[in-house]
């Protein structure tokens, strides 16, 4: 009897320990699953993280990190719809934090109307610069703006003789004064590819050019009404063709210079000519007293006038995109739609500004305008965005040399822009909500040089009928990318591969790149997905782009495996261009075309007059999304067991936004040093 006793009380006590046993064993193996699949997403392994972190959701279904990380490779995998699901299921069982509301919502808005609610938006004054303001730089009567590539801006300050340089936080960064000679009332600034500056001195009847430290190299232009002479220069553009075109006031036109300074010709007959910019193919000009905008082609021709009825006293002008322009119109900036030749009014500054005579987008997708009478710089956003706030990813941990971090970090507007120009004043960076040591931004978005490149041929029977175009093609891009970056081959074949790694000579290359057979059951989605793999895991921080070239067709199968929606979630959620190239007359499919724009990217011809230089030149200045920032840790990893939760808020004039992300030490170490 106590024998039986004894038993089952042995079976009850079994029964007892043995969920616990269970429920330990999962948790430990969801553990370790999780600690793979975060590793795996940091090494920009997404298929592997996502098989990873899916085991660990298997043996703790309600373990919300894990759900979240998986969220985070199917979105870094171009499966947006699966991650929506996925994050969404989280909030659902109210287990999600505001981080992942956010990410739903921002994630639904740009898969919905996000892109045209951005080209519709009223813009607002979200920050001002006053050159009046003790405590400042201070600056009088400033006549231009002029929007750079990274972030930064040129300020034109007719009244103090200068052209400062701000950042994106309006923090001066330097003063141009012309060197020893001075500038004499310099009204606009325009700057060329390498860095050349274009000056309009209103007070001296000349156009100075300068280095990009601002002394004078060069003038030219003389004070007359004689062909070449100026009285009075104000605005300039450069065209694509590389001519700078100045609105001369005094003398009622509108005088063309080659970048030497060489005279060329002059458009006569316009009462008052303030506002001048360029666009790929024709040249607007604001006629101030006519209330209206004249067009013309490049070669000066007149083709028509806009603006009649509508606007009031146009002067500064600017292309924001293709097919838009933009009128600094008393203290209104208009928009018009070049193609249908509407006209809408995008921000009103009258409550801020006395007469704002120029406007510019930046490269953040704000305007700033320029007001002459108050001395004043005023800042306009995205109504719609500005409280809204900012978009932020951490996309790769780097913590090999824990305690030491590195972080990649993407920071966007809500429509999915990079937003260039920060500093390490911008970020702030924490673990659990603590401190770091000695955060520093190692390279901004806007300073990587480099270029990664994946050359996807298509290998059509088409295709293969041009071989030596082809070849020479090839042969150019490769010296042209190579001189700045890297570039490997992938075959768009019957079963895609990768045809010629990084590092090859350039004769080994174009002839590895052509070796693929030829078929017309060639595969481009599995040849795309392919090009993007191979520069994802190359962790170099340059500029990637996958430059595809085609024959303008898809061919039979283009899509069997990967959608096009797919191809382009994936390229651009991992901060790739997509850059065709096109043989012969055929236009491009209206895929190709979709892929170029979802990406950034831009569609050529082999034949174009650029050549296989525009490509990489239009690679190198693609804009980034991506931050890398370096800190010391003081968090104790626990021998690389733990799971160092990781945060980054951005903020930016008005607008912020942050990330919860997280990583893990290597196995190796156990506390920082101090």
């Amino acid at each position: 009897m106590k024998l039986r006793t004894l038993f089952v009380c042995f079976l009850c006590l079994h029964a007892a320990l043995l969920p616990a046993q269970t429920l330990d064993f999962n948790a430990v193996r969801s553990a370790e699953q999780l600690r793979a699949g975060v590793q795996a997403f940091h090494r920009g392994f997404y298929n592997d993280a996502w098989i990873s972190l899916e085991k660990s959701i298997s043996y703790q279904p309600a373990n919300p990190l894990a759900q979240i990380w998986l969220g985070r490779a199917q979105w870094k995998s171009g499966y947006e719809q699966e991650a929506l699901r996925t994050w969404q299921q989280v909030l659902d069982a109210g287990r999600g934090s505001a981080m992942v509301r956010e990410w739903v919502d921002v994630l639904t808005l740009r898969r919905g109307l996000g892109a045209e609610l951005a080209g519709k938006a009223t813009w607002v004054v979200s920050a001002e610069l006053d050159g009046t303001l003790k405590g400042g730089y201070p600056f009088r009567r400033p006549t231009s703006i002029r929007p750079r590539a990274d972030g930064t801006f040129w300020l034109v300050a007719f009244g103090s003789n200068e052209i400062l340089h701000f950042d994106a936080n309006f923090r001066l960064l330097e003063v141009l004064r012309g060197g020893l000679p001075g500038f004499d009332r310099p009204y606009d600034v325009v700057e060329t590819d390498d860095g050349t500056l274009y000056v309009s001195e209103y007070g001296a009847n000349r156009i100075a050019r300068c280095s990009p430290r601002g002394e004078k190299i060069a003038t030219f232009g003389r004070t007359g009404s004689a062909p070449g002479s100026l009285l009075g220069p104000q605005y300039m553009t450069l065209d694509r063709r590389g001519y700078l075109w100045v609105t001369d006031w005094g003398n009622s036109r509108v005088v063309r210079f080659n970048l030497d300074g060489a005279y060329v010709q002059s458009i006569t007959g316009i009462t008052g000519p303030t506002g001048i910019v360029a666009g790929e193919d024709r040249l607007y000009i604001s006629d101030k007293p006519g209330k209206r905008i004249l067009v013309y082609d490049l070669n000066g021709n007149p083709l028509s006038t806009i603006g009649e009825g509508t606007l009031q006293d146009p002067e500064g002008l600017s292309i924001p995109g293709a097919g838009k322009l933009l009128v600094a119109d008393g203290n209104r900036i208009l928009e018009c739609d070049l193609e249908r030749e509407t006209w809408s009014v995008r921000g009103d500054t009258s409550a801020h500004t006395k007469r704002l005579v120029q406007q510019a987008s930046t490269v953040n997708g704000d305007v700033l305008g320029v007001d002459f009478d108050q001395s004043r710089v005023v800042l306009l956003s995205d109504v719609t965005a500005l409280y809204s706030g900012l978009v932020v990813r951490v996309d790769r941990v780097n913590s090999v040399k824990f305690p030491e971090v590195y972080a990649d970090v993407s920071v966007e507007n809500r429509y999915g822009k990079p937003v260039a120009g920060l500093g390490m004043e911008n970020f702030i960076v924490t673990e659990s909500l603590g401190g770091v040591h000695s955060p520093a931004l190692v390279v901004a978005n806007t300073e990587v040089k480099t270029v990664d490149v994946s050359l996807l041929l298509e290998r059509s029977p088409v295709m293969e009928s041009t071989r030596s175009d082809v070849e020479q093609a090839v042969a150019d891009l490769y010296g042209l990318v190579t001189q700045t970056g890297r570039i490997k081959s992938i075959s768009a074949a019957e079963k895609p591969a990768r045809e010629a790694d990084f590092g090859e000579t350039r004769l080994r290359f174009v002839r590895q790149s052509l070796q693929a057979l030829p078929s017309a059951r060639w595969r481009f989605d599995l040849g795309a997905r392919l090009a993007g793999d191979e520069l994802i895991t190359a962790v170099s921080g340059a500029r990637r782009a996958v430059v595809f070239f085609t024959s303008g067709t898809l061919g039979q199968r283009p899509f069997t495996t990967y959608s096009v929606l797919e191809i382009a979630d994936y390229l651009r959620n991992n901060g790739i261009g997509f850059y065709p190239v096109t043989f012969g007359n055929q236009a491009p499919d209206d895929d190709i075309s979709y892929l170029a724009s979802a990406t950034g990217g831009k569609i050529y011809n082999v034949s174009a007059p650029g050549g296989m230089q525009e490509v990489v030149r239009d690679i190198k200045g693609r804009v980034g999304t991506v931050y890398t920032i370096r800190y010391v840790s003081l968090t104790p990893a626990n021998f690389g067991d733990r799971y160092i939760p990781l945060e980054i808020q951005v903020t930016v004039q008005k607008a912020s936004g942050r990330d919860e992300s997280g990583y893990y030490a290597p196995a190796t170490t156990s506390l920082p040093s101090r």
